[in-house]
Order: structure tokens, then C-alpha cells, then sequence
């Protein structure tokens, strides 16, 4: 299991960052079009809607549960109700602020794999693991309210290409350390 997380959660930052220094232009191109396309926004808001219902519904806390599980499918009409309402409502910034929605809910399921590996002290190669599902809620969190200030941080990358290239060798640093760090627990 922890395998497959470091490839769900690496090889995309290693292909982001591999695109970053090799095609600048169309790098920025397919940001552009990330940030305006109404079909990612609507897969990725349906998407971060029913894993936030799952993620409620197997949480087990009295008061989610006594609210949230009046009849057997409250939660997932639920989901489909918010995701449509989101898409229609929300569409400005939708496919950022639901991408950092996702990056919210990683931890909660990696923990779940990562937690048993995990050593008494010192560093082991899931840390990097752990690291990253922080960074990424963190990420989350800050995208979730200012999604326009995360894709202004693009803006100013994309302008100066020697900063975005930069940014991809970073990105293809911590990317090939998460895939690795998954083949090595």
C-alpha cells in the first residue's frame, strides 16, 4: 500500500516538475487551461465532495454520525447535492479550490497505511511520505480560501521561466524522493 502512495502522491509532482523544465510554454499553457476548464473542476469538486462523505462517514464521531446518518443515504445524496451546487455557484477558481480540497483529505487514508511502518525514533523513509501529505494539507487549507492567490504564485512563475524551471527541478527533487521513498519501506 505505501507503494502505491508514493507513486500517487510522486509521480505527479515529477511530472509537473519534469514539464516545468522542459516545455516552459507548454507548461503554461496546460496550467491556464487547469485553471479555467470546467470539466476538471466538475470531476475534481465530485470528487473531493463524496471522499469528504466517506471520510464522514467512517470517521466515527457521535455528533457527525447523529447528524449526518439520519437515513441510510443522507451523506452520499448529500455529496451529489454539494458537488452540483459547487459547480454551478462556485465557478471561479473551482479546479484549484477543489484540487486543494484533495490535497485536505490525503492524509486521513495515508496515515492509515503509513502509521504501522512508522518507527520508534529517528528518520525512515515514510517520513518523507508523512512531510508531504502535511505540506499538501497545508497547502489545502491556504488554497481552499485564496485559490486566486495560488494560481497569482503561478502567474508569477510562469512569467519568468528561469523561476519556473527552478521550481520543476524542486518539484522533480521531491517527487522522485516520494516515489522512492515509497519502493523503500
Amino acid at each position: 500500500m505505501i507503494i502505491l502512495w508514493g507513486l500517487l502522491l510522486g509521480l505527479p509532482v515529477l511530472a509537473f516538475g519534469g514539464a516545468c523544465i522542459y516545455s516552459t510554454d507548454k507548461t503554461s499553457c496546460f496550467i491556464e487551461w487547469f485553471k479555467s476548464s470546467r470539466g476538471v473542476a466538475l470531476a475534481l469538486t465530485v470528487t473531493a465532495w463524496f471522499w469528504t462523505a466517506y471520510e464522514c462517514d467512517t470517521i466515527g464521531i457521535d455528533v457527525f454520525d447523529m447528524l449526518l446518518k439520519r437515513f441510510p443515504l443522507q451523506l452520499w445524496i448529500m455529496a451529489g447535492v454539494l458537488s452540483w451546487l459547487t459547480y454551478i455557484w462556485m465557478p471561479a477558481n473551482l479546479p484549484v479550490r477543489a484540487l486543494t480540497g484533495i490535497l485536505m483529505l490525503i492524509p486521513a487514508e495515508l496515515f492509515k497505511a503509513t502509521r504501522p511502518v512508522l518507527p520508534d525514533g529517528g528518520f525512515a523513509a515514510v517520513h518523507i511520505l508523512v512531510v508531504t501529505a502535511y505540506i499538501g494539507a497545508v497547502i489545502g487549507m491556504y488554497g481552499m480560501f485564496y485559490p486566486w492567490r495560488l494560481e497569482k504564485g503561478m502567474r508569477l512563475l510562469q512569467d519568468r521561466p528561469v523561476l519556473l524551471r527552478v521550481f520543476g527541478a524542486l518539484c522533480v527533487g521531491w517527487g522522485a524522493a516520494i516515489v522512492a521513498a515509497g519502493f523503500m519501506v
